[in-house]
């Protein structure tokens, strides 16, 4: 074994998969929700995107919102893309991550360490022996 793979957590605002998946997906999400508690005509976060890129490109609300809803099932498949295979748990607190690689990393150090005094042993052709309470009689084994 050459090394220690370990798997540690990842805040779960450094990842692609947040950013450009469930952010948008949850974005989309909140005004699928504002519309059907209104009369449907409601898109608040649509609205504020037109309101920020309107001016520029010329786009509405409604243009936004209909742009969100055929973006979404790629919102989805860049999240079960990103969370597919042997996956980095998630994280929502940076003191956690933190925590957690330093638990990490000290365990790779005494993993390590060990490592290094069974190497010492064994080139050494030295092996610890079991200790025996002084006095105490070595028994012969009974059966040959």
């Amino acid at each position: 074994m050459e090394s220690i793979k370990t798997i540690t957590p990842i805040l779960i605002t450094k990842t692609r998969s947040f950013w450009f998946g469930i952010m948008p997906a949850g974005l989309t999400l909140v005004d699928i929700i504002a519309g059907a508690a209104s009369d449907g005509t409601a898109e608040p976060i649509a609205g504020a995107i037109a309101a920020i890129v309107g001016p520029v490109f010329g786009t509405t609300a409604a243009e936004v919102h209909a742009f969100m809803l055929a973006i979404a099932p790629l919102c989805a498949l860049i999240v079960a893309h990103q969370r597919s295979g042997l996956a980095r748990p998630y994280t929502t607190s940076p003191s956690k991550e933190r925590d957690l690689v330093r638990t990490i990393e000290d365990g790779k150090s005494a993993f390590e360490a060990g490592k290094a005094f069974g190497e010492h042993l064994l080139q050494s052709g030295s092996r610890p022996q079991a200790s025996a309470p002084t006095g105490a009689k070595h028994k012969p084994n009974p059966k040959p």
